[in-house]
């Protein structure tokens, strides 16, 4: 599907709304002209919103399996504490 674009497409003749430009959506062509596929004449901020209707909704990426945390191997060669000589009291 081309990409679809909001373009101005005239001015209002409603007698509340004269002057204001009309937009559609459509996408354009090669020779520049637009192949309109909203024909509804619409405000800015409608045809953004009818755009944004329109437009295919992106798939969320899939988030990459975590790996599983491999166990923690025995430790074959312990650290050994060393003994702390106990302090005796001194003789007088």
């Amino acid at each position: 599907m081309k990409k679809l674009e909001i373009f101005q497409n005239g001015t209002s003749m409603y007698a509340d709304t004269m002057g204001d430009p009309i937009y559609q959506i459509g996408s354009k062509n090669s020779d520049g002209e637009y192949d309109v596929v909203v024909f509804d004449a619409m405000t800015e901020k409608e045809a953004k919103v009818k755009l944004k209707e329109l437009s295919p909704v992106k798939a969320a990426p899939k988030p990459e399996p975590k790996p599983e945390p491999k166990p923690e191997p025995e430790n074959k060669n312990p650290v050994k504490k060393k003994a702390v000589p106990k302090k005796t009291a001194k003789k007088k």
